[in-house]
């Protein structure tokens, strides 16, 4: 019975564009969760098994905090409330999902080069990312529900008959509403993309891309921990909605998860105006996304085909031009060796051509901005001096440094390409310490001073020159000496060693990590308001750090750099070869 419900065996039946769409689904669809960068594709399928665990739990925890009243509380249709804000958090969530998987949703360069020399039409392609769409939405569907509908059943169905034919009302309605919701998210960030991609083409769409990608990022990060985290504002919003259902309802059916909250009621039997109006603009929306889906994305495909053979203007070689121009009279200034300047240029190329990496950077910058955003509070933000500033907004820079830091770090282990991990094998030079250098070179250049100029122009304003200056160069300290941390014995040219996923363990220590993390903060923040009220403390302060790191430097050059071998294929754990 396996084998005729198997993939083999449909494969081997179909035959033409029917077989091709199968095989390219199936292609398509795992793209979705595997990164070809690493060298272990197990893992990655294990770290996917994990994350809809994970959904597929927090979709119970979700289903006991909204729904757990009604085991006392009569549901008398007010549960729709609840059913709304369920749809909304798993929707915002898939959304993340979505932006985060942005690059592999359309078909890109690589798609063109590997199935154009294929006797494949550009409508198989696109039919076969569709069927791929469809069964990502329905593995999201089926790990949010798969704990969720057994809460839901619990708690519901007892107040509308509890009978056999009730239960199963709910379960359905539980598992379709979720299903044309989280259909109704993926469709709409998949429109957003192909609009993009065949008004602007590919070259100006990396960069719109990634703007538009980080500040959706940002919004649903926000979004999703004030949600979590401030439990009288959803109920305010609550109330709020509710109101809205009493006295303005036609505005209140602008809002999508109404749309899908009115399919669940209809599925259960509470049948109304407002609920059939709402349920027919969900399944017109969807519909309706789905057609221009299509058709955006075919016209976008079509470009791609089209400007795949074009050349480069002159103007761009030109600005090219004038930029190795400016680059060649920096790097007399920056680099002691031509070892140390190659290393360096080819992590500063990857970061400025890579998306991957691109928006690796962005999302660690828009999870640690909505954190910071939470933690200093901005209804309550003072700049006006420093003694008047709150522990959040003179810790932010630090915060948000740290976790830049910790971001770059994660990308570098990321690899740009198999050619360049050859390369700097075949010419490797016996004296290392030029390439750890260039790697602190291109944290300190690309991270640590742009973010310490951004804080000294938020606060000069409020703040005047001499504290700014204090407070920037506090903040400089630190970081560098962050920095050092997290690059001690890093034995890696970036961007080029194959790396095993899921050694660091992150999701294993994540909370000792946080708390180590907020009391550390709030040690540092202090110990800045110490420093402010007597400034002269600050020379000794800087005096400190400016040892500290010399002393590192000399143990570096002495006892690390001269022994620490660079690393190109980091080796497995035995336990996992074993298995």
């Amino acid at each position: 019975m396996n084998g005729k419900l198997g993939f083999e065996y449909w494969a081997g039946r179909l035959r033409g564009p029917a077989r091709q769409t199968l095989v390219l689904s199936r292609h398509f669809f795992q793209r979705l969760f595997q990164n070809d960068v690493f060298a272990f594709g197990d893992q990655m399928k294990e770290k996917v098994y994990l994350l809809l665990a994970m959904v597929a739990t927090l979709g119970w925890a979700m289903t006991q905090l909204l729904f757990a009243q009604y085991m006392f509380i009569e549901d008398a249709g007010q549960s729709w409330l609840e059913k709304m804000a369920f749809l909304f958090f798993f929707m915002l969530f898939l959304g993340l999902v979505v932006v985060l998987e942005w690059d592999v949703l359309f078909p890109d360069a690589r798609d063109h080069l590997n199935l154009t020399p294929l006797p494949v039409r550009p409508r198989t392609i696109i039919s076969a990312k569709f069927a791929a769409f469809a069964y990502f939405v329905a593995a999201y569907t089926v790990a949010v529900s798969a704990l969720s509908v057994f809460a839901i059943i619990l708690f519901l169905p007892r107040w509308n008959g509890d009978t056999l034919g009730s239960l199963a009302a709910y379960a359905i309605a539980h598992v379709a509403a979720g299903a044309a919701a989280y259909a109704f998210v993926f469709l709409l960030f998949l429109f957003l993309e192909a609009v993009l991609m065949a008004v602007l083409g590919e070259r100006i769409f990396r960069t719109v891309s990634l703007v538009l990608r980080f500040a959706l990022t940002l919004g649903v990060a926000v979004i999703m921990v004030l949600a979590m985290t401030d439990l009288g504002a959803v109920q305010r919003t609550f109330e709020w909605i509710a109101g809205m259902r009493a006295s303005r309802p036609a505005a209140l059916l602008w809002w999508p998860p109404v749309w899908f909250v009115s399919i669940y009621e209809c599925l259960i039997g509470r049948s109304s105006p407002f609920y059939q109006a709402g349920a027919n603009i969900g399944l017109a929306a969807i519909l309706g996304l789905a057609l221009a889906c299509r058709m955006a994305m075919s016209a976008g495909y079509r470009r791609l085909l089209k400007r795949a053979g074009e050349v480069r203007t002159r103007r761009h070689d030109l600005r090219r031009k004038w930029g190795r121009i400016f680059a060649a009279g920096t790097d007399r200034v920056l680099f002691r060796s031509q070892t140390e300047k190659a290393v360096f240029h080819f992590m500063s190329g990857t970061m400025r051509k890579s998306a991957l990496h691109k928006v690796r950077l962005a999302g660690s910058l828009a999870f640690s901005l909505s954190g910071i955003m939470l933690i200093v509070g901005l209804r309550h933000v003072s700049l006006t001096s420093p003694a008047q500033a709150k522990s959040g907004i003179m810790g932010a820079p630090l915060a948000l440094g740290f976790f830049l830091l910790l971001g770059l770090r994660s990308a570098f282990n990321i690899p740009y390409a198999a050619a360049a991990n050859w390369a700097f094998q075949m010419t490797e030079r016996e004296d290392r310490r030029p390439y750890y250098m260039a790697v602190k070179k291109l944290v300190l250049i690309g991270v640590i001073l742009p973010l310490v100029a951004v804080t000294v122009v938020i606060h000069a304003g409020a703040w005047g020159a001499g504290p700014t200056a204090l407070h920037a160069m506090y903040v400089l300290a630190w970081l560098v000496l962050f920095a050092e941390a997290l690059f001690w014995k890093y034995s890696r040219i970036p961007f080029t060693c194959k790396v095993v996923p899921g050694k660091a363990k992150l999701y294993m220590r994540w909370l000792p990590y946080i708390v180590a993390f907020v009391l550390a903060l709030t040690g540092l923040t202090a110990l800045e308001k110490t420093l402010l009220a007597k400034p002269g403390r600050f020379v000794v302060f800087l005096a400190a750090i400016g040892a500290i790191m010399i002393g590192l430097e000399i143990y570096q050059r002495r006892f690390i750099y001269p022994r620490l071998a660079i690393v190109f294929e980091e080796e497995p754990e035995q336990v996992m070869i074993s298995l």
